[in-house]
């Protein structure tokens, strides 16, 4: 998990070019949409990353859906569904009418089928196996009927099936294999995926016979756009610049920096401030010297979160202020003061002194930490992590930068070996805590190991009782400010610049850009 993965909840306000227009939306037309990152593989069942959530969302629909406003979780392949008491079953019962591009049916066996194979070993998926966390099989009660369940309780469930990870995929795509899938899924969505080049596009096309949107959807029906096209381009620069000379009609993950210039020449940017796990980093708590609590809280306390915004991001991100954003559901500020002074009393409590060059060492070995992220990336990665690099080396902290392709850098983190990590990740679920921070899924380490945090999340993740998964959680942000187990930096916010062609460009439920009810006008 990288800080390009992600998911989210509605609970801020969206902007919708457009959207006091009383122009009828027109079918037809190519929107050319430039984002950032090479999604890798389509596939949500096996990738974290938001690139294939960006195409997988159009592609592969959910049993439910989370509204954007509201945070409700409402019907969508599934048009009713209970829960038991302890949040260890769930009865799904599914519409009739709905169909995979193949041509087969949306039935209780596709989605248990769909459900086994998440979890299977051979699929190796990276996050959706940690939503299923103590599944122990489906059963298929009736053709659309079903049931979920888990030998513990696991209450963020249904939100989580609200997610792409969880999407609902055919069962008849599966022979080929998971690197198959990596290249094309096939869904049940209002999209199909034509074309994927790696390092240049995706191409979606419009599905005709689509008849099963959520209510959450502006419209009912085939998509307005014909095809859409997410072009890759990784430089900041040349995304904005494509929007400008008008190559794209639309462009993703625009920079702070980049934001003011569009706006300043007449371009609408919609901000999105998301929920789910800020922009965090990560001391490996399991690794020496870095077991010793002071070491992380002498971190924690040497870095300038609000430095950090400000110069780098134009405070167009909030800095944040735990290590959930405050539109995550159990959000509770947490935060850490930033004092030089302190850090450097801690660290000298520990037995580390400094060099002469600055950098501290005990027992003849630097205190240093390797930080290995992903490059090129978004939002100024590279002149984030000299930044920081700067801020600890004021109280002797060594930071060594080693920048690498994303496909690296999750290899490192799912094994555990690394030593400062840095993420963010989307859910508008407090138990994302536990997925991301906690998950062992496919045997990697958990990435942050530490059993009163496990307790806590436990019994977030064991009720369904809403004042008691609050306290939980506080009790998690607390343990996790306290600890220095993470050190949020800031609160992921999506940027996404249009043309004044572009109509009702909004935002799904996890914060990314949907194409099923944008239009183009003229």
């Amino acid at each position: 998990m990288t800080a390009t993965t992600v998911i989210l909840t509605g609970c801020t306000g969206q902007a919708e070019r457009g959207g006091g227009d009383s122009a009828t939306p027109r079918a037809g037309g190519t929107l050319t949409f430039a984002t950032d990152s090479d999604p890798g593989c389509l596939d949500p069942h096996q990738s974290p990353a938001a690139a294939a959530l960006l195409t997988g969302r159009g592609v592969v629909d959910s049993l439910v859906a989370q509204d954007p406003k509201t945070g409700d979780v409402v019907p969508w392949l599934a048009e009713s569904w209970t829960t038991d008491e302890r949040a260890t079953t769930y009865t799904f019962k599914l519409r009739g009418d709905a169909t995979f591009s193949d041509g087969s049916p949306v039935d209780a066996a596709a989605v248990k089928a769909n459900f086994d194979r998440i979890v299977a070993p051979t699929t190796k998926s990276l996050l959706a196996a940690g939503f299923l966390a103590g599944y122990t099989g489906t059963t298929v009660t009736a053709d659309r009927t079903l049931e979920v369940r888990f030998g513990q309780p696991n209450a963020g469930f249904l939100q989580a099936a609200t997610t792409a990870f969880l999407g609902i995929q055919s069962p008849g795509s599966f022979a080929a294999g998971p690197p198959a899938s990596c290249r094309k899924i096939v869904g049940s969505g209002p999209f199909t995926v034509t074309e994927y080049i790696p390092q240049q596009r995706v191409t979606l096309a419009r599905r005709a016979g689509y008849r099963w949107a959520p209510r959450t959807a502006a419209h009912q029906g085939d998509a307005f756009l014909e095809k859409v096209v997410l072009s890759i381009a990784p430089d900041n620069g040349v995304r904005s610049g494509s929007l400008r000379s008008g190559q794209v009609e639309a462009v993703g993950n625009v920079t702070p920096r980049d934001a003011v210039a569009l706006e300043k020449a007449g371009f609408d940017v919609q901000r999105r401030e998301q929920a789910g796990i800020a922009y965090s980093l990560f001391v490996n708590s399991a690794k020496e010297p870095w077991t010793d609590a002071r070491l992380r809280q002498a971190v924690a306390k040497a870095i300038d979160s609000a430095e950090v915004v400000k110069t780098l991001y134009q405070d167009k991100y909030a800095r944040a202020t735990s290590v959930l954003t405050p539109t995550t559901p159990g959000y509770r500020a947490s935060e850490t003061s930033t004092s030089v002074a302190e850090a450097t009393g801690l660290l000298d409590a520990a037995g580390w002194q400094a060099g002469s060059d600055g950098i501290r060492s005990k027992d003849g070995k630097r205190l240093s930490l390797r930080w290995t992220y992903v490059s090129p990336a978004r939002e100024q990665r590279d002149l984030l992590a000299q930044l920081v690099q700067q801020q600890l080396r004021k109280v002797g902290v060594e930071v060594l930068l080693d920048p690498a392709p994303a496909g690296d850098v999750i290899r490192r983190q799912t094994s555990g070996d690394w030593q400062l990590n840095d993420i963010s990740f989307l859910r508008a679920d407090a138990d994302v805590l536990r997925t991301v921070l906690q998950s062992s899924a496919g045997g990697r380490p958990p990435m942050v190991p530490d059993s009163a945090l496990a307790a806590a999340l436990a019994e977030g993740a064991g009720t369904l009782e809403p004042d008691v998964r609050k306290a939980s959680y506080a009790r998690a942000q607390q343990r996790i400010a306290e600890e220095a187990l993470a050190i949020p930096i800031y609160n992921p916010t999506y940027l996404m610049g249009t043309s004044d062609r572009v109509r009702a460009a909004t935002f799904d439920a996890q914060g990314l850009p949907q194409f099923y009810d944008t239009w183009l006008d003229r």
